[in-house]
């Protein structure tokens, strides 16, 4: 009879799991299902954002000249650090707002992220903002 072969010894009882340590994992596995199992936890599928943000300039509430009315009326940007280095003159004061525009109309606006400024003045026709 060897050191392996008897009955109860250490490297057996090592790898045998007493009734607490059962317990203990089975709780614990039985609590994550439970968790996982509600609802409003588990990943939804993933979709594209149906609205994305524009940058503006604002002119409400501000004395403003004819150019930075102009200017807010027709530019979207694609950052505030867009909208805040194209200004329409050095002492603008106008401030930024965000603009939130649906997913077609913000890639035509800005070509898929290629473009940092939208116009409506200019030739490229896109839909209204909504």
């Amino acid at each position: 009879m060897g050191i392996d072969d008897r009955v109860g010894s250490r490297s057996d009882a090592a790898s045998r799991l007493d009734r607490r340590s059962f317990l203990q994992r089975t709780a614990t596995g039985l609590g994550a299902t439970a968790v996982f199992s509600i609802p409003g936890l588990k990943p939804g599928p993933v979709t594209k954002k149906k609205k994305l943000t524009a940058y503006r300039l604002s002119t409400h509430g501000r004395r403003v000249c004819a150019a930075c009315k102009n200017q807010a009326a027709n530019r979207f940007y694609i950052s505030s650090a867009a909208a805040n280095t194209d200004r329409a003159h050095l002492g603008c004061n106008c401030g930024i707002v965000t603009q939130e525009l649906k997913f077609r109309t913000w890639a035509c606006y800005f070509r898929h992220g290629k473009s940092g400024v939208y116009d409506r003045r200019g030739n490229r026709q896109c839909p209204a903002p909504r």
